[in-house]
């Protein structure tokens, strides 16, 4: 067995060292591998696919010297998304140029800007910038030897060289006053740095920096910065850009969703929902259009988290739970999207549904949902508690006592498994200590930090058994006092519902206000309030609230709970059944143009693009296309031939879980870019005793649907390796294309399995 598999190995190595069929010498006697760019490493990551001219990036200008015709345009086009912060496509458009002129200098200097946050991948960049830098202009010398020395790693205080940055800026602008750009530049590295720790000395003189561009360009996309500039200072400053943004770029997703900072800081939900979900449906179409999963664009999980507060806020709660489930289903991957990895879809996802759910007192759904992947239990300690925690509330909600000491149960459990742990720990620690002979200050400190995870875990549970036992008190008949109301960690306004049925009416008016004051213009404090007051007797007063709900309540569901709640002070007010008023524009700091529909801009939750379709020849003389398949689903995997060792590697991986993937229904295809004689050369590589996959062969010699799939560099004419999950109905529901085949093939059969049921 050693000996087979110590040939099978010399053989794998024999035909890399052979293979050259994609690649030309980085240097004399090497080549790249498959797959991987010929221009050296940083050229692997970030987008391999050609680049199209895009409307509506920013009316920018960036003089270049460039040779190819088309290429000051594009250029101007790399700009405006650099400025949008779409990075990864100011990145595609930069390549563009150098692969239509590559000795444009530029454009190398743009793909380093687009990687400002990636140093490595920068580096990279900017060094094929440096060598070509002997046939450009003094100011296109200036900006690339400025970013060649914030990327050098001398000084090592990176605070010396992004000040030292900040003055090579300066320096370009003292040099070339009319470069509005360079200006544009400098205002965003200012802001950027302050959070690194560089303090902006005045914001004021930033913000006249940028009225220097506004008064040559006034719809320049700077407008973003300066809403960064002052967001978390003074956002009522930022009200004018807030305004226009989104006209200075409306095909850059990101330019829409920043006026919703401003508006959200404002008090101004409305307005901030309708920015945020004017960016998701770009998104959205945009994914669609490009073949990508959501988590790869920039702040796109993040824009509608931030979509589902503010529709919570003025009481969109279907929406809200529409959006929260959507990026739940949204496809995981282990490096983009997965619970392990706070900022991304199903992390937001899970939270922000839970919050939704428990604002507007869903108490059935959250149970129903609980036995769903919308909550499934995790094995991520603080999530999984959360989801106790939220099941426990329900219950108690809900009156079922039985229900909830079972949960309380299961927190016990954890409890006593943590304080064992703890224990062992310790004198595992304390042990060891005596062993080394530590002095008793040692060892106190070896002892305390064996026990850290242990009491960090107790320091979410203990709280949590408290609240629960307070409920089932309450449920038993007792009070709530002050006492037991500060063991219960919920909001104010859920707290004033408690002690209006279990405690203190008085207490509920009290806290209902405190609601209501730290909550501004929110729809769902106002409501609790509303009906405290109603129950409280004070009619009056609940009539006066209500006519504050009014002024907000364009966007309200009136079937949720909370709303629905007021159908006494409605009658009793004459209001009609639908109570709502209409949304008034709010004038010029609000746009030029009235709210209109969204719809057209894409959908409001990702939907996976249409696979292209295909038609290849099988090693078997069969012939094979989507709708070979009938409504099954299938996993094409794009490799790259028998002589590229690691997607040998790969279909080996596939091999032995085959029949897994049939198990759910799941049929394997693998299309390699050779000949049809070649095709039985990657079966004589197989591991397996039979010498053959256990899923057929395609060939794809001119690599047609390698180039529809994307899984294809056209800058370097070269197939990428690619896995792809088409499900019944034709649709990309997972994707992985890159230099290196995907090889986590347990991962991909799970999520395919999940996407699948939905």
């Amino acid at each position: 067995m050693l000996i087979a598999k110590s040939r099978f190995l010399s053989l794998l190595i024999f035909l890399c060292v052979a293979f050259s069929a994609y690649a030309e010498d980085k240097k004399e006697g090497s080549a790249p591998a498959p797959g991987h760019s010929h221009s050296g490493e940083s050229f692997n990551e970030g987008p391999r696919q050609s680049a199209v001219k895009v409307d509506g990036t920013g009316d920018v200008h960036f003089p270049i010297t460039t040779k190819w015709s088309r290429g000051q345009q594009m250029f101007d086009q790399g700009i405006g998304q650099l400025h949008g912060f779409w990075f990864y496509e100011a990145e595609r458009t930069f390549r563009q140029i150098a692969a239509e002129d590559p000795e444009c200098a530029m454009a190398y200097w743009g793909m380093a800007m687009a990687n400002w946050e990636n140093s490595k991948r920068a580096k990279g960049f900017i060094a094929k910038a440096v060598e070509r830098k002997d046939k450009i202009s003094e100011r296109e010398l200036l900006y690339i030897n400025a970013q060649e020395a914030f990327l050098a790693d001398e000084p090592k205080d990176i605070k010396k060289r992004r000040q030292k940055l900040i003055e090579d800026i300066e320096n370009i602008i003292h040099k070339f006053p009319e470069d509005i750009e360079a200006k544009a530049i400098l205002a965003v590295r200012l802001w950027q740095f302050s959070r690194q720790g560089i303090p902006i000395g005045s914001r004021e003189s930033v913000d006249a920096l940028m009225q220097q561009v506004f008064q040559n360009n006034p719809l320049h996309p700077a407008h973003h910065f300066r809403i960064h500039l002052w967001d978390g200072k003074k956002p009522k400053r930022a009200l004018s850009s807030a305004a226009v943004l989104h006209s200075t770029a409306p095909a850059i997703a990101h330019m829409w969703h920043m006026p919703g900072h401003i508006y959200d800081k404002l008090k101004r939900y409305s307005e901030s929902a309708y920015h945020q979900e004017a960016s998701a449906r770009i998104d959205h179409a945009k994914q669609s259009h490009f073949q990508v999963l959501p988590d790869t664009i920039h702040n796109y999980a993040h824009n509608n988290e931030w979509l589902v507060r503010n529709w919570n806020h003025v009481g969109r709660a279907n929406d809200a739970i529409i959006m929260s489930k959507g990026l739940i289903d949204n496809p995981q991957h282990p490096r983009l999207n997965h619970f392990g990895r706070g900022y991304c879809s199903v992390s937001f996802g899970r939270k922000r549904l839970a919050e939704t759910l428990e604002r507007f007192e869903k108490w059935n759904e959250i149970l129903q949902l609980s036995k769903t992947h919308y909550l499934e239990p995790t094995q991520k300690d603080k999530l999984q508690l959360d989801r106790i925690l939220l099941m426990s509330r329900a219950h108690f909600e809900l009156g079922d006592k039985d229900s909830l000491i079972g949960v309380s149960n299961q927190i016990k459990e954890r409890i006593n498994k943590a304080e064992e742990l703890k224990k062992k720990k310790k004198d595992e620690a304390r042990q060891k200590a005596e062993k080394e002979k530590k002095n008793k200050e040692e060892t106190d400190k070896m002892v305390k930090e064996a026990g850290k995870g242990s009491d960090d875990k107790l320091k979410y549970l203990r709280p949590a058994i408290d609240e629960i036992n307070v409920c089932l008190e309450l449920l038993d008949g007792q009070k709530l006092n002050e006492e037991r109301a500060k063991k219960i960690k919920r909001k104010k306004s859920s707290l004033a519902l408690l002690h209006l049925k279990y405690g203190d009416p008085n207490k509920a008016k009290e806290l209902s206000e405190q609601s209501v004051n730290e909550n501004q213009n929110r729809t769902v404090p106002l409501a609790v309030r509303i009906h405290v007051l109603e129950k409280t007797g004070d009619q009056s007063a609940a009539a006066k609230e209500f006519s504050r709900l009014e002024k907000i309540s364009a966007h309200v569901q009136l079937d949720a709970v909370p709303f629905s709640r007021l159908v006494p002070v409605v009658q009793r007010l004459g209001k009609s059944d639908d109570w709502r008023v209409k949304e008034p524009w709010r004038g010029e700091d609000f746009g030029s143009n009235k709210p209109q529909d969204l719809n057209h801009l894409g959908p409001l939750v990702y939907e996976p693009p249409k696979a292209p379709d295909f038609d290849l020849l099988g090693e078997d003389g069969s012939r094979i296309s989507l709708k070979s398949f009938s409504g099954k689903p299938v996993i094409l995997i794009f490799y790259l031939g028998h002589n590229c060792e690691h997607c040998v590697e790969q279909l080996n991986n596939f091999a032995p879980v085959a029949s897994d993937f049939e198990s759910a229904g799941i049929e394997l295809v693998a299309i390699g870019p050779e000949p049809l004689a070649e095709l039985a050369k990657a079966h004589d590589l197989c591991a397996s005793d039979e010498k053959r996959f256990p899923f057929p062969l395609f060939s794809d010699l001119e690599s047609g649907s390698f180039k529809d799939y994307r899984s294809y560099d056209d800058f370097e004419d070269m197939p990428l390796h690619g896995v792809f999950l088409i499900d019944g109905k034709g649709r990309m529901r997972w994707m992985d294309v890159g230099p290196e085949p995907f090889q986590d093939i347990p991962f991909l059969l799970r999520e395919s399995k999940r996407l699948l049921s939905m």
